[in-house]
C-alpha cells in the first residue's frame, strides 16, 4: 500500500472563514442607524397566561400583560370576567371575577348570547372568552381589573 501524505489545511482560509462568520453575525445584531432599539413597553411584552382563579386570588401579576379565559357577562354598563357562571337565565357571575375596563367590540358581542330580544328580562350578554390585557389588582372602583387589550369568543368545544 502507497501512503498518500496528508495534504496540511491553509490556516489561512480557515482565519478568513472565521473572521467572515463573525463580521456576518455582529452584523445582524447591528441597527443600521448605529441607534440602540427602544426599551420594551407593555404592549410588546408577551402577555403571561394565568388561570383566571390563580389571578383573582394572587396581586403579584399586578401591571403585568395576562392572557386568561373565564365567562364574560355584560349587564348595563359592566362587563366582567367570572370564574364561574351561575345557571340562572339569564346568568350570573360566581366565584372570582375581573371587571373588564376598555369596549369590547361590537362583533364580539354580537356573536356571544344576549336577553336583546327579551325585553322582559335582565338586559346582559355573555359568552367564554379568552382576554388579553393589562391586570391591576386594585383597579377601577377599588377591586381587580384588566384593562382590555383583545378578547376573544372561544368556540364551542374549544
Amino acid at each position: 500500500m502507497t501512503a498518500h501524505p496528508t495534504r496540511p489545511r491553509p490556516r489561512l482560509a480557515v482565519a478568513g472563514i472565521a473572521l467572515l462568520v463573525s463580521l456576518a453575525l455582529a452584523a445582524c445584531g447591528a441597527s443600521g442607524s448605529g441607534a440602540s432599539q427602544p426599551p420594551a413597553t407593555a404592549s410588546d411584552t408577551p402577555a403571561v397566561v394565568v388561570d383566571l382563579g390563580t389571578l383573582t386570588a394572587d396581586a403579584s401579576k399586578d401591571g403585568q400583560m395576562v392572557t386568561t379565559q373565564g365567562s364574560f357577562i355584560a349587564t348595563g354598563d359592566t362587563a366582567q370576567l367570572c370564574s364561574v357562571m351561575l345557571e340562572s337565565y339569564p346568568p350570573q357571575c360566581g366565584g372570582g371575577s375581573v371587571r373588564i375596563v376598555g369596549e369590547v367590540p361590537a362583533d364580539v358581542l354580537a356573536a356571544m348570547d344576549s336577553t336583546k330580544n327579551e325585553p322582559d328580562l335582565a338586559q346582559a350578554t355573555w359568552g367564554f372568552v379568552d382576554v388579553t390585557g393589562t391586570y391591576r389588582a386594585n383597579g377601577a372602583g377599588g377591586g381587580p381589573t384588566i384593562e382590555l387589550g383583545t378578547i376573544a369568543l372561544v368556540p364551542a368545544g374549544g
